[in-house]
């Protein structure tokens, strides 16, 4: 059985990945790494709170086999580019630190479609960035690239709300890869992925609901 740990476990891949892993007899235990609370009562499950951003924090010691990290930001949420960077890029990179030197086996992380180290685009190089920083490391990596993820947000999105409707009306028009995808679909592929195929690889979002 294996031990767990999640980051970002109150966002929308999060919130469905950690009671799929709280509810798997492959699991022995869950731990929720964040900000906040998530608010979600469970035997499996602990939490450690705190500043990610803060590399003391990091300063801890805990026996894991695979690290998911469904964490991340957005334009909206997150204007400055060195906040947004310290996010994106940071928190994924210590946490795969981190989890090499807690004798971890396996880092998965969501990124994004178009995520690549020579975009143009702040945000897709920067995902692009963390991805190449990870797979440099010592550790095997799921690299998970998700089109626009469709799911219950907490919070309201115009832009997206927006977005959902063209892509739905042009949907038969739109290649695989670009696709919405559902994020309780992601969980579900991150954590059955990580249990049957925990060699290092890149997910494709056409991938996911396969």
């Amino acid at each position: 059985m294996k031990k767990v740990v999640i980051l970002g476990a109150s966002g929308l891949v999060g919130s469905f990945l950690v009671k799929d892993l709280c509810n798997s007899d492959e699991i022995s235990s869950v731990l929720s790494i964040g900000r906040k609370s998530i608010k979600y009562d469970h035997p499996k499950l602990d939490e450690r709170l705190g500043d990610l951003l803060d590399e003391a924090f990091w300063d801890f010691k805990v026996e894991v086999d695979i690290v998911y990290i469904c964490i991340g930001t957005t334009k909206a949420k997150t204007p400055d580019e060195s906040r947004y960077r310290a996010i994106d890029f940071g928190i994924p990179v210590n946490a795969t630190k981190w989890a090499i030197a807690q004798g971890g086996t396996l880092v998965s992380v969501v990124s994004s479609m178009g995520a690549s180290p020579k975009s143009s685009n702040f945000y897709l190089r920067t995902k692009g960035e963390m991805e190449e920083a990870i797979q440099k490391m010592a550790i095997e990596s799921h690299i998970f690239r998700p089109s626009m993820i469709l799911g219950p947000r907490k919070e309201k999105r115009l832009g997206e709300r927006i977005g959902k409707v063209v892509m739905n009306f042009l949907k038969p028009l739109i290649p695989a890869n670009y696709k919405p995808v559902e994020a309780k679909d992601i969980a579900a592929k991150m954590m059955q992925e990580s249990m049957l195929r925990p060699e290092s690889q890149l997910i494709l979002s056409k991938e996911i609901s396969d």
